[in-house]
């Protein structure tokens, strides 16, 4: 295969790569890589020992089999911890002691603040615990990468459909293993968006062969919802 440099002159890239090196995209390479598992569930399939919390209809937030049960438990409870004269929060005020759970903005079961707090661990936990995060759909999030000697840096390229003001944090899947590796966190702004950015999200080293990428994957945390961003070749050597 013919190949052509990429910014530095001791590593090179098949011409697809290295294209996409020029124009700052990710590609998705077929053929090269092997066939990726079938997903039992889905992409959203969760890892061993891990289920969906359930905590509303389309909840697929991985978690200890315990706390889907306490998340069953609290919504079962839910209107017994609700005002049932309304107050300052309307309808769904809840009784003095509890707290909306916020496992997504709209989740309104009342629950012990500690339970909220674990509700955005669980959220920020939940792409560690999927079965295989390549796999997950994309979503409204681009990234870029380029080379550097030993690595490269992946960059912001923009994004939108987050949920305004939350925090996202961003992994990277599929690199020798099936754990997924942070990068780094953005806060989307008042519309749910991000702005392409010229400092890099993170800088990495490589370890994958030079055919090889990695997928980037993007957690908008308020929901818990984890999507991908495209693949990168920073990790190629």
């Amino acid at each position: 295969m013919f190949t052509i440099s990429a910014l530095r002159p001791r590593r090179s890239l098949p011409v697809t790569l290295g294209v996409a090196a020029v124009l700052g995209t990710s590609l998705v390479l077929p053929g090269l890589a092997s066939a990726a598992p079938v997903l039992a569930y889905g992409p959203y399939t969760c890892a061993q020992n891990f289920v969906w919390r359930e905590a509303f209809d389309g909840d697929t937030v991985c978690v200890g089999p315990g706390d889907r049960d306490i998340a069953r438990a609290e919504n079962g409870q839910a209107s017994a911890r609700r005002s049932p004269t309304g107050g300052a929060y309307g309808p769904d005020t809840c009784l003095p002691g509890f707290v909306w759970r916020e496992a997504r903005p709209t989740d309104h079961v009342c629950v012990d603040p500690s339970r909220r707090d674990r509700a955005v661990t669980q959220n920020s936990e939940g792409a560690s615990h999927l079965a295989d995060a390549t796999q997950l759909p994309a979503g409204k999030v681009a990234t870029r990468s380029d080379l550097i000697a030993g690595g490269g840096r992946i960059y912001l390229d923009g994004g939108k459909g987050l949920t305004p003001g939350g925090r996202v944090e961003f992994y990277a899947a599929g690199v020798n293993g099936t754990a997924v590796r942070p990068l780094g966190t953005r806060t989307a702004d008042g519309k749910g968006e991000l702005p392409r950015e010229n400092t890099a999200l993170a800088q990495v080293r490589c370890e994958l062969k030079r055919d090889e990428t990695a997928t980037i994957v993007v957690l908008d945390v308020r929901t818990g919802v984890a999507t991908t961003a495209g693949t990168s070749y920073a990790y190629s050597c």
